[in-house]
């Protein structure tokens, strides 16, 4: 305590040094802290989306993620009602699981033949309520935009879908779903009686498989599908459009629809076996999910299944997480760089500047370890003072943008999010970089300490 007094009262001898010293440490603190929480707030929002569009697990019949893509017929599974009910009631799995959901994931084409449009579509076949159910994790309590990305589905609506607001612009359906900021297409010259067909081809499958039990069939939205059943035949069923939402990512807002997994399943299947590409895992935290994943490969046999978790069915994840630590570990090694060169440079001139003192402590008996503490408790305080005080700055300046709620749009995304900076989701993070700080501050005052403790004592008295 003795040591830090006199420390305290070396560094005000120069206050204006010491302020700019301290000042140069709080701005390195607060560069990190910021970037290092903005960083974390990133990898979190994009932990929280892929979790909540496609759950922490994946279980597909053996061989799918390597040939499932060129067949998926072949490697679609048809026991997923005896899956999930022995994964439900696993005591190992059941503490932590929140849901387990069905989908079905395919490829087709979409027309709408009343403004003469097609494009291709990625099609989503799920439980309604079990997919508003996996919408609404939120293990870390943050919110990621201010767009309503809620599906709007029912479980008796048996044909009902949403698309992307890109595909509404592109498909013409801007009028029909009376979208706001939706850009209608521009009029063309329509195909003639003699050039086209004047009726599309959605009434093929009516008569095999007429329309059950749904909402709002007074709707004039809706899409033709068109896509090839497991055993390679066309098929076409109408899907009904309750609303567009914006999606995540520019692809799937531009060519994704999501609908009843029983329609899905009447596309694909057709009057064959009903079939889902696998079954979708959501647990009430990440941190279970390796644990989880073990005890899915024992209760299953691994000739039969594979068990993928979402950072391995999303490779990006992971590789987003190695390109944001990159970045964030050579602008923390800037920052400490620049402390170490402040702290060696204050603590140089404080030196120069008290050579006699030095030499009349060491006459006095004082040793050249208590010389050396006296300079290396300065450098410490410095480096307290300063990273403290950046610590400060950062909770200020987070919070204050957190409140502003500002957006923006990553790259190749549709749905602006919000732009925020979390420095408490990992609870290491800002104690460590206090002490890095103050430890980076600490030892740039070592050297000249040394430098000081080995003056001879002779030079130093008589030094000016």
């Amino acid at each position: 305590m003795t040591i830090l007094k006199i420390a305290y009262r070396n560094i005000c001898r120069n206050k204006r040094r010491s302020l700019m010293t301290i000042l140069a440490i709080a701005v390195s603190s607060l560069s990190v802290l910021l970037f290092g929480g903005n960083i974390s707030s990133i990898i979190y929002t994009l932990q929280t989306g892929y979790v909540r569009s496609a759950g922490h697990i994946h279980i597909y019949r053996k061989g799918y993620s390597q040939y499932g893509s060129a067949n998926p017929s072949a490697y679609g599974m048809e026991d997923y009602g005896r899956v999930t009910q022995l994964i439900t009631a696993d005591p190992v799995i059941k503490p932590q699981l929140r849901l387990v959901m069905p989908f079905l994931a395919f490829q087709g084409i979409a027309g709408n033949f009343v403004a003469d449009t097609s494009q291709s579509f990625f099609g989503m076949g799920i439980v309604p309520s079990l997919f508003e159910k996996l919408m609404t994790w939120d293990q870390y309590h943050m919110k990621v935009t201010k767009t309503d990305v809620s599906t709007g589905l029912q479980d008796p609506d048996l044909s009902g879908g949403v698309i992307g607001y890109g595909m509404a612009e592109r498909m013409d359906l801007c009028g029909a779903l009376k979208l706001d900021n939706c850009a209608a297409r521009p009029q063309v010259k329509k195909e003639t009686a003699a050039s086209a067909p004047t009726e599309d081809f959605s009434a093929l499958t009516r008569e095999d498989f007429p329309e059950k039990n749904t909402e709002g069939t007074g709707d004039t939205a809706h899409l033709d599908l068109l896509a090839a059943t497991s055993g390679g035949a066309p098929n076409v069923v109408s899907v009904s459009l309750r609303k567009a939402i914006m999606m995540g990512t520019k692809a799937f807002n531009d060519g994704l629809i999501i609908m009843n997994l029983d329609l899905a399943q009447k596309l694909i299947s057709g009057r064959g076996a009903k079939k889902v590409t696998g079954l979708m895992l959501q647990l009430n935290r990440t941190d279970d999910m390796e644990m989880v994943k073990k005890r899915l490969q024992q209760i299953l046999p691994p000739d039969d299944y594979e068990v993928k978790t979402f950072g391995e069915v999303r490779p990006m994840y992971g590789q987003t997480i190695s390109m944001f630590t990159t970045i964030f570990g050579f602008i923390a090694l800037i920052m400490g760089v620049i402390v170490l060169f402040t702290t060696i440079n204050t603590m140089s001139m404080s030196v120069m500047e008290r050579i006699s003192e030095i030499g009349t402590a060491r006459a006095l008996g004082l040793r050249r370890s208590a010389i050396i503490s006296q300079f290396v408790g300065e450098g410490f305080l410095l480096g307290t003072l300063g990273s403290t005080l950046g610590v400060v700055l950062a909770l200020v300046v987070s919070f204050t943008i957190n409140l502003m709620e500002v957006t923006w749009t990553p790259p190749d995304y549709a749905t602006p999010i919000l732009l925020s900076i979390h420095m408490f989701l990992q609870p290491f993070f800002l104690p460590v970089c206090w002490l890095g700080l103050i430890s980076v501050a600490t030892l740039s005052s070592v050297f000249p300490a040394r430098n000081a403790s080995r003056m001879a004592i002779v030079d130093a008295l008589r030094h000016n």
